[in-house]
């Protein structure tokens, strides 16, 4: 499948972000997709906008993450928080390393400090006063570690950008004309899971593909490419039930089955067939609300039938479920946490 990067850069600025001219615009990728963030700066600079592109290397996470002090992985960088506060759009265009694999070389006591560090700059992003644009850029690297071919992963991800939007956003707004009107939410799976939780009162945010003048009233102006999902935050105490997760990934580490219980809220690890320890450190070295439940989302984009590992593209998958724990201010929830 060939993909028109210029022509889907000019789309996240103009139709998804609705950048205007004078805003300042921040893009943060990755060194093997420098051409791609680029080309989304272009297409802010043409319309009259004030971009800036930061990027890194993988070798160069990988030796910060590992070989300076933990002591220095918690501090937070005063200048970039203050072009963060300084920003009116944030275009994020990696949630991975190009090849995971590296990262799983890095220890989770690591990873926890860093996210310590870089908290107070991911809170200003997602404080509801400036708009927020989650993607990525796939890579054989990525396909590897998922254990798939790299040309079904890359062809799933730009298909899933590219779908009907208007319909995206109709099917979503029928969704959350339902979810607006419930109060107790249950989830039932054929291997096991049989949840409550409630979502009486929480805001219902629609992943459409775009950021609109109603999302950005909501306290919602953040969006993920691909899109597909209305999700929410629960109320954070009201969990009860046990949950087997399928499948997901962390830092490029798998994890399989993984049961679950909640009570009040709060999880509490049961078993896995592959991948608990992973789970469990996880939630040893966050901080915060890290044990509370934090997202419900239910999966609209129609060109994503199965999952893969890739979390950003598996929580689209057209008629799935997915849960989250930890931080969920930017959906309406009170759990402050560095687990994000």
């Amino acid at each position: 499948m060939d993909v028109d990067y210029e022509e889907i850069a000019y789309k996240i600025v103009h139709m998804c972000a609705r950048i205007r001219e004078d805003e300042t615009v921040t893009i943060m990728g990755r060194e093997d997709n420098l051409f791609y963030c680029e080309l989304i700066a272009l297409a802010c600079s043409k319309l009259g906008a004030l971009p800036h592109v930061a990027v890194r290397s993988d070798t160069y996470a990988l030796h910060r993450a590992t070989e300076t002090s933990l002591e220095y992985l918690r501090k937070t960088p005063r200048h970039i928080k203050a072009l963060i506060q300084n920003s009116d759009v944030i275009i994020t265009v990696s949630f991975l390393f190009k090849d995971p694999a590296l990262s799983s070389r890095i220890p989770e006591e690591r990873y926890s400090a860093e996210r310590s560090g870089n908290k107070p700059i991911k809170d200003i992003i997602f404080d509801g006063h400036r708009r927020w644009v989650g993607t990525d850029f796939p890579t054989p690297e990525q396909a590897a570690s998922y254990g798939v071919d790299f040309e079904y992963y890359h062809d799933t991800f730009w298909q899933a950008m590219n779908i009907d939007y208007p319909a995206l956003a109709s099917r979503a707004e029928d969704l959350a004309v339902v979810l607006r009107g419930a109060k107790v939410v249950r989830i039932f799976s054929p291997k096991g899971t049989n949840l409550s939780l409630s979502i009486e009162g929480r805001r219902i945010n629609k992943d459409d593909g775009v950021i609109d003048e109603e999302d950005v009233k909501r306290g919602d102006p953040y969006l993920n490419l691909p899109s597909g999902e209305v999700c929410m935050a629960p109320l954070e105490t009201s969990a009860n039930g046990k949950v087997v997760f399928d499948i997901g990934f962390w830092q490029g580490q798998k994890i399989k089955d993984l049961e679950v219980e909640f009570k009040d809220g709060r999880v509490t690890p049961l078993g896995a067939r592959e991948g608990l320890d992973i789970f469990v450190k996880v939630l040893e070295t966050s901080e915060g609300d890290k044990d509370r439940i934090g997202e419900l989302g239910i999966g609209l984009n129609p060109a994503v039938k199965e999952a893969i590992g890739d979390t950003l593209l598996d929580e689209k998958i057209i008629g799935t479920i997915h849960l989250a724990i930890g931080e969920n201010r930017n959906e309406g929830g009170i759990n402050n946490s560095t687990l994000q």
